[in-house]
């Protein structure tokens, strides 16, 4: 349900800046800006780059995620700068992750196509 979505996307998003402020990176939460990703990450050295972050949080167990067109042509055009960070919440609120994939997507999605499901075990196997 709308609640229940809600309340594992927050706790995904707070366990990935918590993962990054641990890292020293300076973090401002996008998401309300609808520009393709959900934190961007100031890493505390100026020879770092900045990190575009797309947060998905998912309830422990799930087998999906799913990435919509804005979100993937995003990725492809910021390369590098862009990661995915899959955060799994459990039925107690504890939240395992986040796992970063670099480069999740190689192809843009066809015309018309709103988003794109995709398998969770495929997608983390290129985490780190």
């Amino acid at each position: 349900d709308a609640a229940a979505r809600a309340r594992i996307e927050r706790l995904a998003m707070e366990c990935v800046r918590r993962a990054e402020e641990s890292r020293g990176a300076r973090v401002v939460d996008v998401s309300a800006e609808k520009c393709g990703w959900d934190l961007t990450a100031y890493p505390a050295s100026p020879a770092e780059t900045v990190r575009h972050i797309e947060v998905k949080g998912r309830v422990k167990g799930a087998t999906t995620v799913t990435v919509t067109r804005n979100e993937i042509l995003y990725a492809l055009n910021q390369a590098e700068k862009f990661v995915l960070a899959v955060v799994f919440v459990d039925e107690h609120d504890r939240t395992e992750g986040p796992h970063y994939v670099r480069a999740p997507f190689d192809a843009e999605p066809g015309w018309g196509v709103a988003s794109v499901n995709y398998d969770l075990a495929k997608l983390l196997e290129r985490a780190s």
